[in-house]
């Protein structure tokens, strides 16, 4: 395997901090910068809707350009960002150093794969894949509730700072451990700009990642605030909720393997509605049983196992009608998807805070079942008119199991 891989694992890793690391210290953040904590959810709103620009359109924009020079860039993007947020003393410093972080995020995560994947060679590809995304499913497993604890602990500042310093890191090794691309590498994508923005706009590919912006934004309207929820309703102690991050990271990064093989045995189309259908019974049930503690440990557990196993098949089922309605947009095809994910993320937190600031805390659990039941109706419809038929037997193995 290539040394690069793990360099692109570590960025990985770092990205995944950053993502999800504010979920957890809302109530820290809002209290430091003298804001509502609905104010500070925002900042994952701002992250994400930086990453759903950048997937697509930057992807497209930077096609002729060599991996090497895309993926300096977003290390360096993403750095400069994570840097300015922990030094932010303001909510709007704060959300334009996010939003210029996830716009290193989400180009970042629309090439690493696919490089990783051509470096390692096609015997090795799909274990370059994993070792890539394997850095983000680290991040969301140990170094998110290890960095909410921490944030309680210490303050969120160094927490960010440190983010700052793994996206530095990753920028030095692949300025110094990537090798310069080939003269026929340099022209992979050299003439297919015009082609890669046309697809962004296809209608058939914006609807297929509909489903998976109202899917994710169900589940996010939910676990944004779940820190406040579990402190203010369910009566847990700040320092516990590292302990549900803990739970929650663990069985995500068990679900993205469970989701590939549920994708594997049933298709594409069978795994999204079974697994958007019980994100929508997961939130319903985090709004019933918001005041157990017992019952919302196994909850939060589900909410990120059904997550995070949702992320194969939605995949795969975006790739499926790329490859029926634009064979030549892959790569744009993949932007789009993590912009559907980081869509929905933002969708979520914005409804959540809409909620939390309407009817309370409690309702956001409420409000996730119904944004979750709404994307089930979209992804039925959408498989009566059978848009989906023709890809149901999309390989999931050969794709990045993460939606960053």
């Amino acid at each position: 395997m290539p040394f690069v891989v793990y360099i692109f694992s570590l960025s990985a890793f770092a990205l995944g901090l950053a993502e999800f690391v504010p979920i957890g210290l809302t109530d820290v953040m809002a209290h430091n910068l003298n804001i509502d904590v609905n104010q500070v959810g925002s900042a994952v709103t701002a992250y994400a809707l930086g990453a759903t620009f950048a997937a697509p359109f930057l992807t497209a924009l930077t096609a002729g350009w060599s991996r090497k020079r895309v993926m300096l860039m977003t290390a360096l993007v993403f750095t400069v960002g994570s840097v300015a947020a922990a030094f932010a003393t303001n909510l709007s410093t704060l959300l334009i150093a996010r939003f210029v972080a996830g716009m290193g995020h989400g180009l970042f995560l629309a090439v690493a794969s696919s490089t990783a994947a051509r470096l390692a060679g096609p015997k090795k590809a799909g274990s370059a894949v994993a070792v890539v995304f394997g850095g983000f499913t680290l991040a969301m497993a140990i170094g998110v509730p290890v960095s909410t604890y921490l944030g309680g602990v210490i303050s969120w500042r160094p927490v960010l700072g440190a983010i700052g310093a793994f996206g530095a890191l990753g920028f030095l090794g692949l300025l110094l451990g990537m090798k310069e691309p080939t003269e026929a590498q340099c022209r992979e994508g050299a003439g297919d700009v015009g082609q890669a923005f046309k697809a962004i706009f296809n209608p058939v590919l914006l609807f297929a990642a509909l489903v998976t912006v109202l899917g994710y934004a169900g589940s996010f309207t939910a676990y944004t605030y779940i820190a406040p929820l579990l402190t203010q309703v369910t009566q847990v102690s700040s320092h516990t909720v590292g302990v549900f991050m803990l739970v929650y990271g663990v069985l995500a990064a068990t679900g993205n393997v469970i989701g590939g093989a549920l994708s594997d045995r049933f298709g594409v189309n069978r795994t999204s509605v079974a697994l958007i259908a019980g994100i929508a019974l997961i939130t319903l049930g985090m709004w019933g049983f918001a005041s157990s503690t017992i019952a919302m440990g196994i909850l939060v557990g589900l909410l990120g196992m059904f997550t995070f196993a949702a992320v194969p098949a939605l995949q795969a089922r975006l790739i499926g009608v790329a490859e029926l309605h634009a064979p030549h947009a892959h790569g744009v095809a993949a932007g789009l998807n993590i912009a559907g994910f980081n869509c929905g993320i933002a969708l979520g937190s914005w409804v959540g805070g809409a909620t939390l600031a309407t009817l309370g805390i409690s309702y956001t659990g409420l409000a996730g079942a119904l944004v979750s039941a709404l994307g089930l109706v979209v992804l039925l419809l959408q498989l009566a008119r059978r848009s989906g038929g023709k890809y149901r037997e999309t390989v999931c193995k050969d794709l990045p199991a993460s939606p960053g």
